[in-house]
């Protein structure tokens, strides 16, 4: 069970299961009649695979972060405090001077007989970053899912359908009928781009849109994209329209921004964490971060000179 739950935690494991997916997902593009993996029960389970491994790293990950952010150690011996990336001793400056310099800064303290502690932090929200990043992946992966497993199964998915203009096409429960088709050109004469006017025939519901290159229409999960256009012998045109399925496209959507969200706050948001430890006439700082560390100890060396100015001008 241990060795199970290791191996699908190992980034090694997700990244060889990741790469597996696009070769796959390659493949089955490229070639005619390939997309049938993307229904298939072995497809399905690599998506299982890997969203399983993205839930377990985060599970095993987040509950003593968690646990870390909620109690932080706040108490800390000298010895720790020398060994943290940037440590200083402060001339003539007090824990209340700093802890009124450190704006924006969460703040907690302690004291004990003979000493006061207190640590600052920001940016706690960044160390979730990684843990949001697999929840949108565990969402994007549910929209793979659902649309290889039900948008494959789709008769029209891919389906290319000829609609002539003032002609229908049956489909799905519902008709799509041609009502115009326009084109507009460059001055040169090129086609810049076209237009079909379509309605959508379901019951008592008549809708009609126009449908663009850019532009295509979706209706009951299934979305018409432009593929061509033409005109027949007796000079009536016609309108190519490349059917998909769009099961779990919202789902893709949804969790590819959140893992975006993820990303950003990942990349973006450092953790900042400053402890200051006051004892007799003696203040010691020492701070770390994640990310950013250079301009972190820029910022504070920046506060540790202006309290220290000010300690003087106040003692001359």
């Amino acid at each position: 069970m241990n060795f199970a739950i290791k191996l699908l935690t190992s980034t090694r494991f997700a990244v060889a299961v990741i790469g597996l997916i696009i070769l796959v997902s390659v493949v089955g593009t490229l070639y005619p009649g390939g997309d049938v993996v993307f229904g298939s029960p072995w497809f399905l389970a690599l998506i299982g695979v890997l969203a399983v491994s993205a839930a377990l790293c985060s599970l095993t990950r987040i509950v003593p972060l968690w646990r870390d952010l909620r109690r932080p150690q706040v108490e800390v011996s000298d010895h720790f405090m020398q060994a943290l990336p940037y440590s200083v001793r402060l001339s003539g400056v007090t824990l209340t001077q700093v802890r009124d310099s450190l704006k924006g800064y969460a703040i907690r303290e302690t004291m004990t007989e003979s000493t006061t502690f207190l640590l600052a932090q920001k940016g706690r929200v960044g160390r979730f970053g990684p843990h949001i990043a697999h929840f949108g992946v565990l969402i994007l992966l549910l929209g793979v899912a659902i649309g290889a497993a039900y948008g494959n199964a789709n008769p029209y998915n891919n389906k290319i359908a000829v609609i002539p203009e003032g002609s229908s096409l049956q489909v799905d429960g519902f008709a799509l009928r041609l009502d115009d088709f326009s084109l507009s050109y460059y001055n040169n004469g090129a086609v810049r781009d076209y237009t079909a006017t379509v309605t959508v025939l379901d019951g008592n519901l008549v809708q009609t849109s126009n449908v663009t290159v850019n532009g295509p229409l979706t209706y009951k999960g299934l979305t018409f994209y432009l593929y061509g256009y033409g005109v027949t012998e007796s000079g009536n045109a016609w309108v190519a329209f490349q059917i998909k399925s769009a099961s779990g496209v919202s789902f893709v959507w949804v969790g590819a921004a959140i893992t975006l969200v993820g990303i950003m706050l990942s990349l973006y948001v450092p953790h900042k964490r400053i402890w200051i430890k006051e004892s007799g006439q003696s203040t010691q700082l020492g701070a770390i971060s994640n990310k950013s560390s250079a301009r972190f100890f820029r910022e504070i060396e920046g506060v540790r000179a202006k309290l220290e100015s000010r300690a003087h001008l106040d003692h001359m």
